[in-house]
C-alpha cells in the first residue's frame, strides 16, 4: 500500500515494484529497478526516505527516519545507495547505507550510523547510532565489530544479488 502523509506522497518510478503487501508513507524516492517486498515498511512521515537504483527491501524489513535529540527533537533521514540488499527483518533507522551493500536478516542499522560503500552487516548484528562501518568490512556482533575485510568475489556478489532481485521484481510487475 502507498499513502501520501500531510502532503507527501511516495514516488516509486515504473521500473520499481513495491508488492501489495508491503506499506510505503510519505517522503520516500525509490530508484529504477529497486523493490520492496511483503510486509516491508517503508515509513517517510517523521523525515525523508531516499532508496537507490537496483536496491532490494526484503520482507518484513523496516525504514525509518530517526527522531533524535540534540538537545532539542530533531529528525536523521535514510539514505540507502544503488545495489543495496536490506535482508529480511533489517531495520534502518534514521541511518545512511551506502552503494553495494548488504545489510543481513535480523539487523539494524540506527540513528546517524554509516554503513559505506560495499560493506556487509552480518545476519543479527546492531550497528549502533553514530557507528561507521568501514567500506568493504564484514561486521558482526552486538555491537557490530569486524570480522573481516570482503574478497574482491565477495563485493561483485553483492551487486549480483541486487541484480537478481530486480529480475525478481520485473517477473511480479
Amino acid at each position: 500500500m502507498i499513502y501520501e502523509f500531510k502532503g507527501k506522497k511516495p514516488k516509486i518510478p515504473k521500473t520499481a515494484f513495491v508488492h501489495p503487501a508491503a506499506t510505503v508513507i510519505g517522503d520516500v524516492v525509490l530508484g529504477e529497478h529497486s523493490s520492496i517486498w511483503p510486509g516491508a515498511v517503508v515509513r517517510g512521515d517523521f523525515g525523508t526516505i531516499r532508496i537507490g537504483k537496483y536496491t532490494c527491501i526484503q520482507d518484513n524489513a523496516v525504514i525509518h527516519a530517526g527522531d533524535v535529540y540534540d538537545g532539542k527533537l530533531a529528525y536523521a533521514s535514510v539514505n540507502i545507495g544503488d545495489y543495496v540488499v536490506i535482508g529480511h527483518h533489517a531495520l534502518i533507522h534514521g541511518a545512511t547505507v551506502e552503494s553495494q551493500c548488504v545489510v543481513g536478516g535480523g539487523s539494524i542499522v540506527f540513528n546517524r550510523a554509516r554503513v559505506k560503500r560495499g560493506a556487509l552487516v552480518g545476519l543479527g548484528a546492531v550497528v549502533l547510532a553514530e557507528a561507521e562501518v568501514p567500506s568493504k568490512t564484514i561486521v558482526v556482533g552486538i555491537p557490530a565489530r569486524p570480522l573481516r575485510s570482503l574478497t574482491e568475489q565477495e563485493f561483485n556478489n553483492i551487486k549480483s544479488q541486487a541484480t537478481n532481485y530486480s529480475k525478481l521484481a520485473k517477473a511480479y510487475l
